[in-house]
């Protein structure tokens, strides 16, 4: 029997209590039974994926009324639910664990259930669970499946979220080359195998950084690109004739008209991405490499900052928190510690979405949910230890121009100043009988300007 606060609802399994004033079902109910958070996340967490599968069944719906597969008063009850939907998500609504059995069936039935109820309520005054006359399977999901529905959702989700990650990333490289700018004046001392090298500015240096960020720019969004190509319509397997060859044929255009777009178009073969979503792989490969660069710069930071006496002092960042609960005085490089570890995180989770690829047997990889709430976790771990970076950290750095200045007039420099004048043969010798006696070197280094100089007058 029905509890005060609860519905009773039917599918192929049986019956099931459903809290009565939900917008789910009740295979969203079992979903919710079968796979508990236990600390992990649901689908309401990934709000890119949802508004996703809403502009998928949008799109849908929106084709099987222009092919008169759909009732226009239905049709125009989903499309209605739908943009309530997307204008404001209920994130209660959406509870079914974000990875589950089944290959993100639960995920897909969890929005159809949502659409027909709110449908069912906002057009026909309904009660919820009816799902009469809108039906979340016969008419939500009408020529979709969980396969090309949710495939195409991911693409959707991605590029969604790239537009908004892109725009951090740039972010960070224009502030590089802003700081380069802002300290052009100011020579460093340069170091290959951590030993002393060349002098140069910290806009040179900086430089390197800015185009490492934006070469990852450029790749990605490569990436990207690829996403655009969908297996909408090509439902179950890939195979035809599982929905309509009037939905597949109209299905793009529709698509580009929902997305106000025109990149839009089929993906070449329904069964390759039935069987693979290698397309999506290749983004969380190229986040696993951005990372790793990003881990390297940071790691640079940490060695220019150490100190403030016995390290190399090169840099000063800004004090934001004290560094010790014991040692007073101390500050840490916590901020770009903070940037390490977001991309350790993303790393992980960008190795989560490769292992799939392994694992997709036959004819159908049924670990898209992995992929889909990896690659958005790692692009959010990356865009917020990014965002603290370039907030917290690269925009108030300072050189210590007196420690740098210091460290250009040292041995390998002076040197390297005394080959381009000499030749590395005079330089080597001049090192060798001078034992390396720093004032020695500097006065033949004088002597050589002063002979040029001779030359030139």
């Amino acid at each position: 029997m029905p509890q005060p606060n609860t519905r009773i609802e039917q599918d192929a399994i049986g019956s099931l209590a459903v809290p009565a004033q939900a917008l789910f079902g009740v295979q969203t109910q079992r979903a919710v039974d079968l796979y508990p958070l236990c600390g992990e996340k649901p689908l309401s967490a990934y709000p890119e994926l949802i508004i996703g599968l809403l502009q998928v069944k949008k799109t849908a719906a929106k084709t099987n009324i222009a092919t008169a597969e759909l009732d226009f008063k239905i049709g125009q009850a989903i499309l209605d639910a739908i943009d309530a939907l997307l204008a404001d998500i209920p994130k209660n609504e959406f509870p079914v664990h974000s990875f589950h059995g089944g290959g993100g069936i639960s995920s897909n039935m969890n929005v159809n259930e949502v659409i027909a109820n709110l449908a069912n309520r906002m057009a026909f005054n309904q009660p919820l669970g009816c799902y009469s006359p809108v039906h979340p399977n016969d008419h939500v999901n009408l020529n979709n499946s969980t396969s090309d529905a949710l495939s195409t959702a991911c693409h959707l989700a991605i590029i969604n979220k790239w537009q908004g990650f892109s725009t951090v990333l740039t972010q960070l490289s224009t502030t590089f080359v802003e700081q380069g700018q802002k300290w052009q004046h100011v020579y460093k001392i340069s170091r290959t195998c951590l030993q002393d090298a060349v002098e140069i500015t910290f806009d040179d240096f900086f430089s390197g950084y800015a185009s490492l960020i934006n070469r990852n720019i450029q790749r990605i969004s490569m990436d990207i690109t690829e996403l655009y190509k969908v297996n909408l319509g090509g439902n179950i397997i890939g195979r035809k004739g599982d929905c309509s060859a009037m939905f597949l044929a109209q299905s793009m255009s529709m698509l580009n008209q929902v997305m106000s777009t025109e990149h839009f178009a089929h993906s070449e073969n329904f069964f390759d991405s039935s069987q693979n979503h290698d397309d999506i792989i290749a983004v969380a490969s190229r986040l696993e490499l951005l990372s790793r660069g990003l881990i390297k710069i940071s790691k640079d930071f940490r060695l220019m900052c150490s100190g403030p006496e016995t390290g190399f002092g090169e840099i000063m960042l800004p004090a934001v928190q004290p560094g010790s609960s014991a040692m007073p005085g101390k500050m840490n490089p916590t901020i770009p510690e903070f940037l390490i570890q977001s991309c350790m995180q993303a790393i992980g989770r960008c190795n989560s979405v490769q292992m799939t690829q392994d694992h997709g047997e036959l004819d159908y990889n049924a670990w898209q949910s992995i992929v889909i709430i990896n690659l958005l976790d790692a692009m959010n771990c990356l865009e917020n230890g990014i965002n603290v970076f370039t907030t917290h950290c690269l925009s108030h750095v300072e050189p210590n121009v007196e420690r740098n200045q210091s460290n250009i007039n040292t041995l390998i420099p002076t040197l390297i100043k005394l080959k381009n004048l000499k030749g590395y043969s005079f330089a080597s010798q001049i090192y060798k009988e001078s034992n390396g006696d720093l004032k020695l070197i500097r006065e033949q280094v004088k002597l050589a300007e002063q002979a040029i100089n001779m030359i030139v007058i």
